[in-house]
């Protein structure tokens, strides 16, 4: 239940997200808003260092952290200079060689706004400012270079099945095998079987001829899951056997709901048996009391969402969600939130609040337990998640994750690698983790 905030970099103390903008920052000293260059450019700024002079000095910054930000910069270009040195040494090891080594620079911005993602290596001689049309142009060779390979792939598959397996032109074969492509018949969809009585009755004893029943039914309910593009595992839903159920019990010359009728009767009539649920739930708060959840979450371009739920018996239901995108979370505001929800639970219906271990979070469930006879109990999967993070801390842990991260991004920068990897894992080694930290730990197990 992690609420998500700012960057991990000490310098984000210092400044806001810049609204719009996904690298910008403003300075909290001096309100200059740096509209690129991410936290790299800020400690430029307050540590008045740039080396291309291309960042204003901030006049209003305080010594200490003027000098905090000198020994964050510094520690970065060490961090910068040894992971390029490794990144060169596993390219010689993969190319047969130790020799002919090249001077590249990492780009830091990437790396602490992305997490985990790309890294990009530039020549040392490179401007920053010249650093995005060469990303552009990298991402646009790789893009070419996978199109190259779909169509070598295609025309592959084409000569095994014989239909391109004649000598000749390689252009001609390639506009062979399009004109093949643009002519191929649509899909085998099942023939419409509700349009006329007299065609539905002939399409009927076509598609049973030489069957069985429950064959052919099993055929015309999977082209509509393989079609729509309906995931197969909803044919174990509860709703989609109701449906089947009534269809057959209700037999021939019923017509099926129209969009028009789904989106507004039928929804409408759901939406009423939802309401009544909702109302039953709460008649079980009185008796059995129940839990509040407080879940924040902040997505890509900072939009701050905290959810409620409310949980007895069982069963959790849906209370309401906020937006807090231009609200400062402190704990002032956290108490105010749960408070109004408290009193629209029902202040004697409320047993226990479940938050993160976020400090404000931490500092409203304190206040909330002397103002109510209730319980604050912190969310257990962030306790885990804080639990990971620490062992991440430890310096044998950190260096290992680090070696990790490094062979993980060279491999899935590399497409050849990176197929060969899949082709002995027998899959990826990255996949996402229940909670934040434990994706590295996932990785690492799988890798070994």
């Amino acid at each position: 239940m992690a609420s998500g905030g700012g960057g991990r970099d000490p310098a984000w103390r210092h400044c806001a997200p810049l609204e719009g903008h996904k690298n910008g920052t403003v300075c909290n000293y001096c309100g200059l808003s740096i509209k690129s260059g991410g936290i790299t450019r800020l400690k430029f700024h307050l540590s008045h260092t740039d080396p291309h002079s291309n960042t204003k000095k901030c006049p209003n910054v305080p010594p200490e952290v003027k000098q905090e930000m000198k020994q964050l910069l510094e520690q970065k270009g060490k961090t910068k200079v040894k992971k390029a040195a490794d990144m060169e040494e596993i390219r010689a090891e993969l190319r047969g060689t130790m020799g002919g080594k090249h001077h590249y620079l990492i780009d830091d911005e990437e790396e602490e706004e992305e997490g985990d993602g790309d890294v990009h290596m530039y020549p040392a001689y490179m401007h920053p400012d010249e650093r995005d049309e060469y990303r552009e142009a990298v991402r646009a060779s790789k893009a070419s270079e996978w199109n190259r390979d779909q169509v070598a792939g295609f025309m592959r598959g084409k000569r095994k099945i014989g239909e391109s397996s004649e000598p000749g032109d390689p252009s001609r074969r390639i506009q062979r095998s399009q004109s093949v492509r643009h002519t191929d018949p649509s899909p085998p969809i099942a023939p419409s079987l509700y349009k006329s009585s007299a065609g539905k009755q002939k399409s009927l004893k076509n598609m049973f001829k030489g069957g069985s029943i429950k064959e052919t039914m099993g055929r015309l309910i999977s082209k509509f899951f393989i079609y729509e593009s309906v995931p197969p595992q909803k044919a174990d839903s509860h709703h989609f056997k109701n449906m089947i159920f009534a269809a057959q019990q209700a037999g021939m010359g019923i017509e099926p709901p129209s969009p028009y009728e789904i989106k507004s009767k039928y929804l409408e009539m759901e939406y009423k048996d939802m309401e009544d649920y909702v109302n039953l739930q709460r008649e079980k708060w009185e008796t059995y009391g129940c839990t509040i959840m407080c879940d924040g979450w902040t997505g890509p371009t900072k939009l701050s969402i905290i959810n409620f739920m409310v949980y007895s018996k069982g069963s959790t239901i849906f209370l309401k969600s906020v937006d807090a995108s231009d609200k400062i979370k402190v704990n002032k505001y956290i108490y105010g939130l749960l408070k109004d929800v408290i009193k629209e639970v029902g202040e004697a219906n409320v047993v226990q609040i479940v938050t993160d271990n976020g400090s404000a979070f931490v500092k409203a469930g304190k206040l909330l337990m002397k103002k109510y006879n209730l319980y604050w109990t912190p969310c257990a999967a962030h306790c885990i998640d804080l639990m990971f993070e620490d062992i991440g801390k430890r310096d044998s842990v950190a260096q290992l994750i680090g070696n990790g991260r490094k062979i993980t991004n060279f491999i899935y920068n590399h497409g050849w690698l990176l197929a060969k990897m899949r082709q002995v894992c027998g899959g990826d080694i990255v996949h996402p983790g229940a909670t934040r930290f434990a994706t590295n730990y996932i990785a690492l197990d799988i890798g070994v």
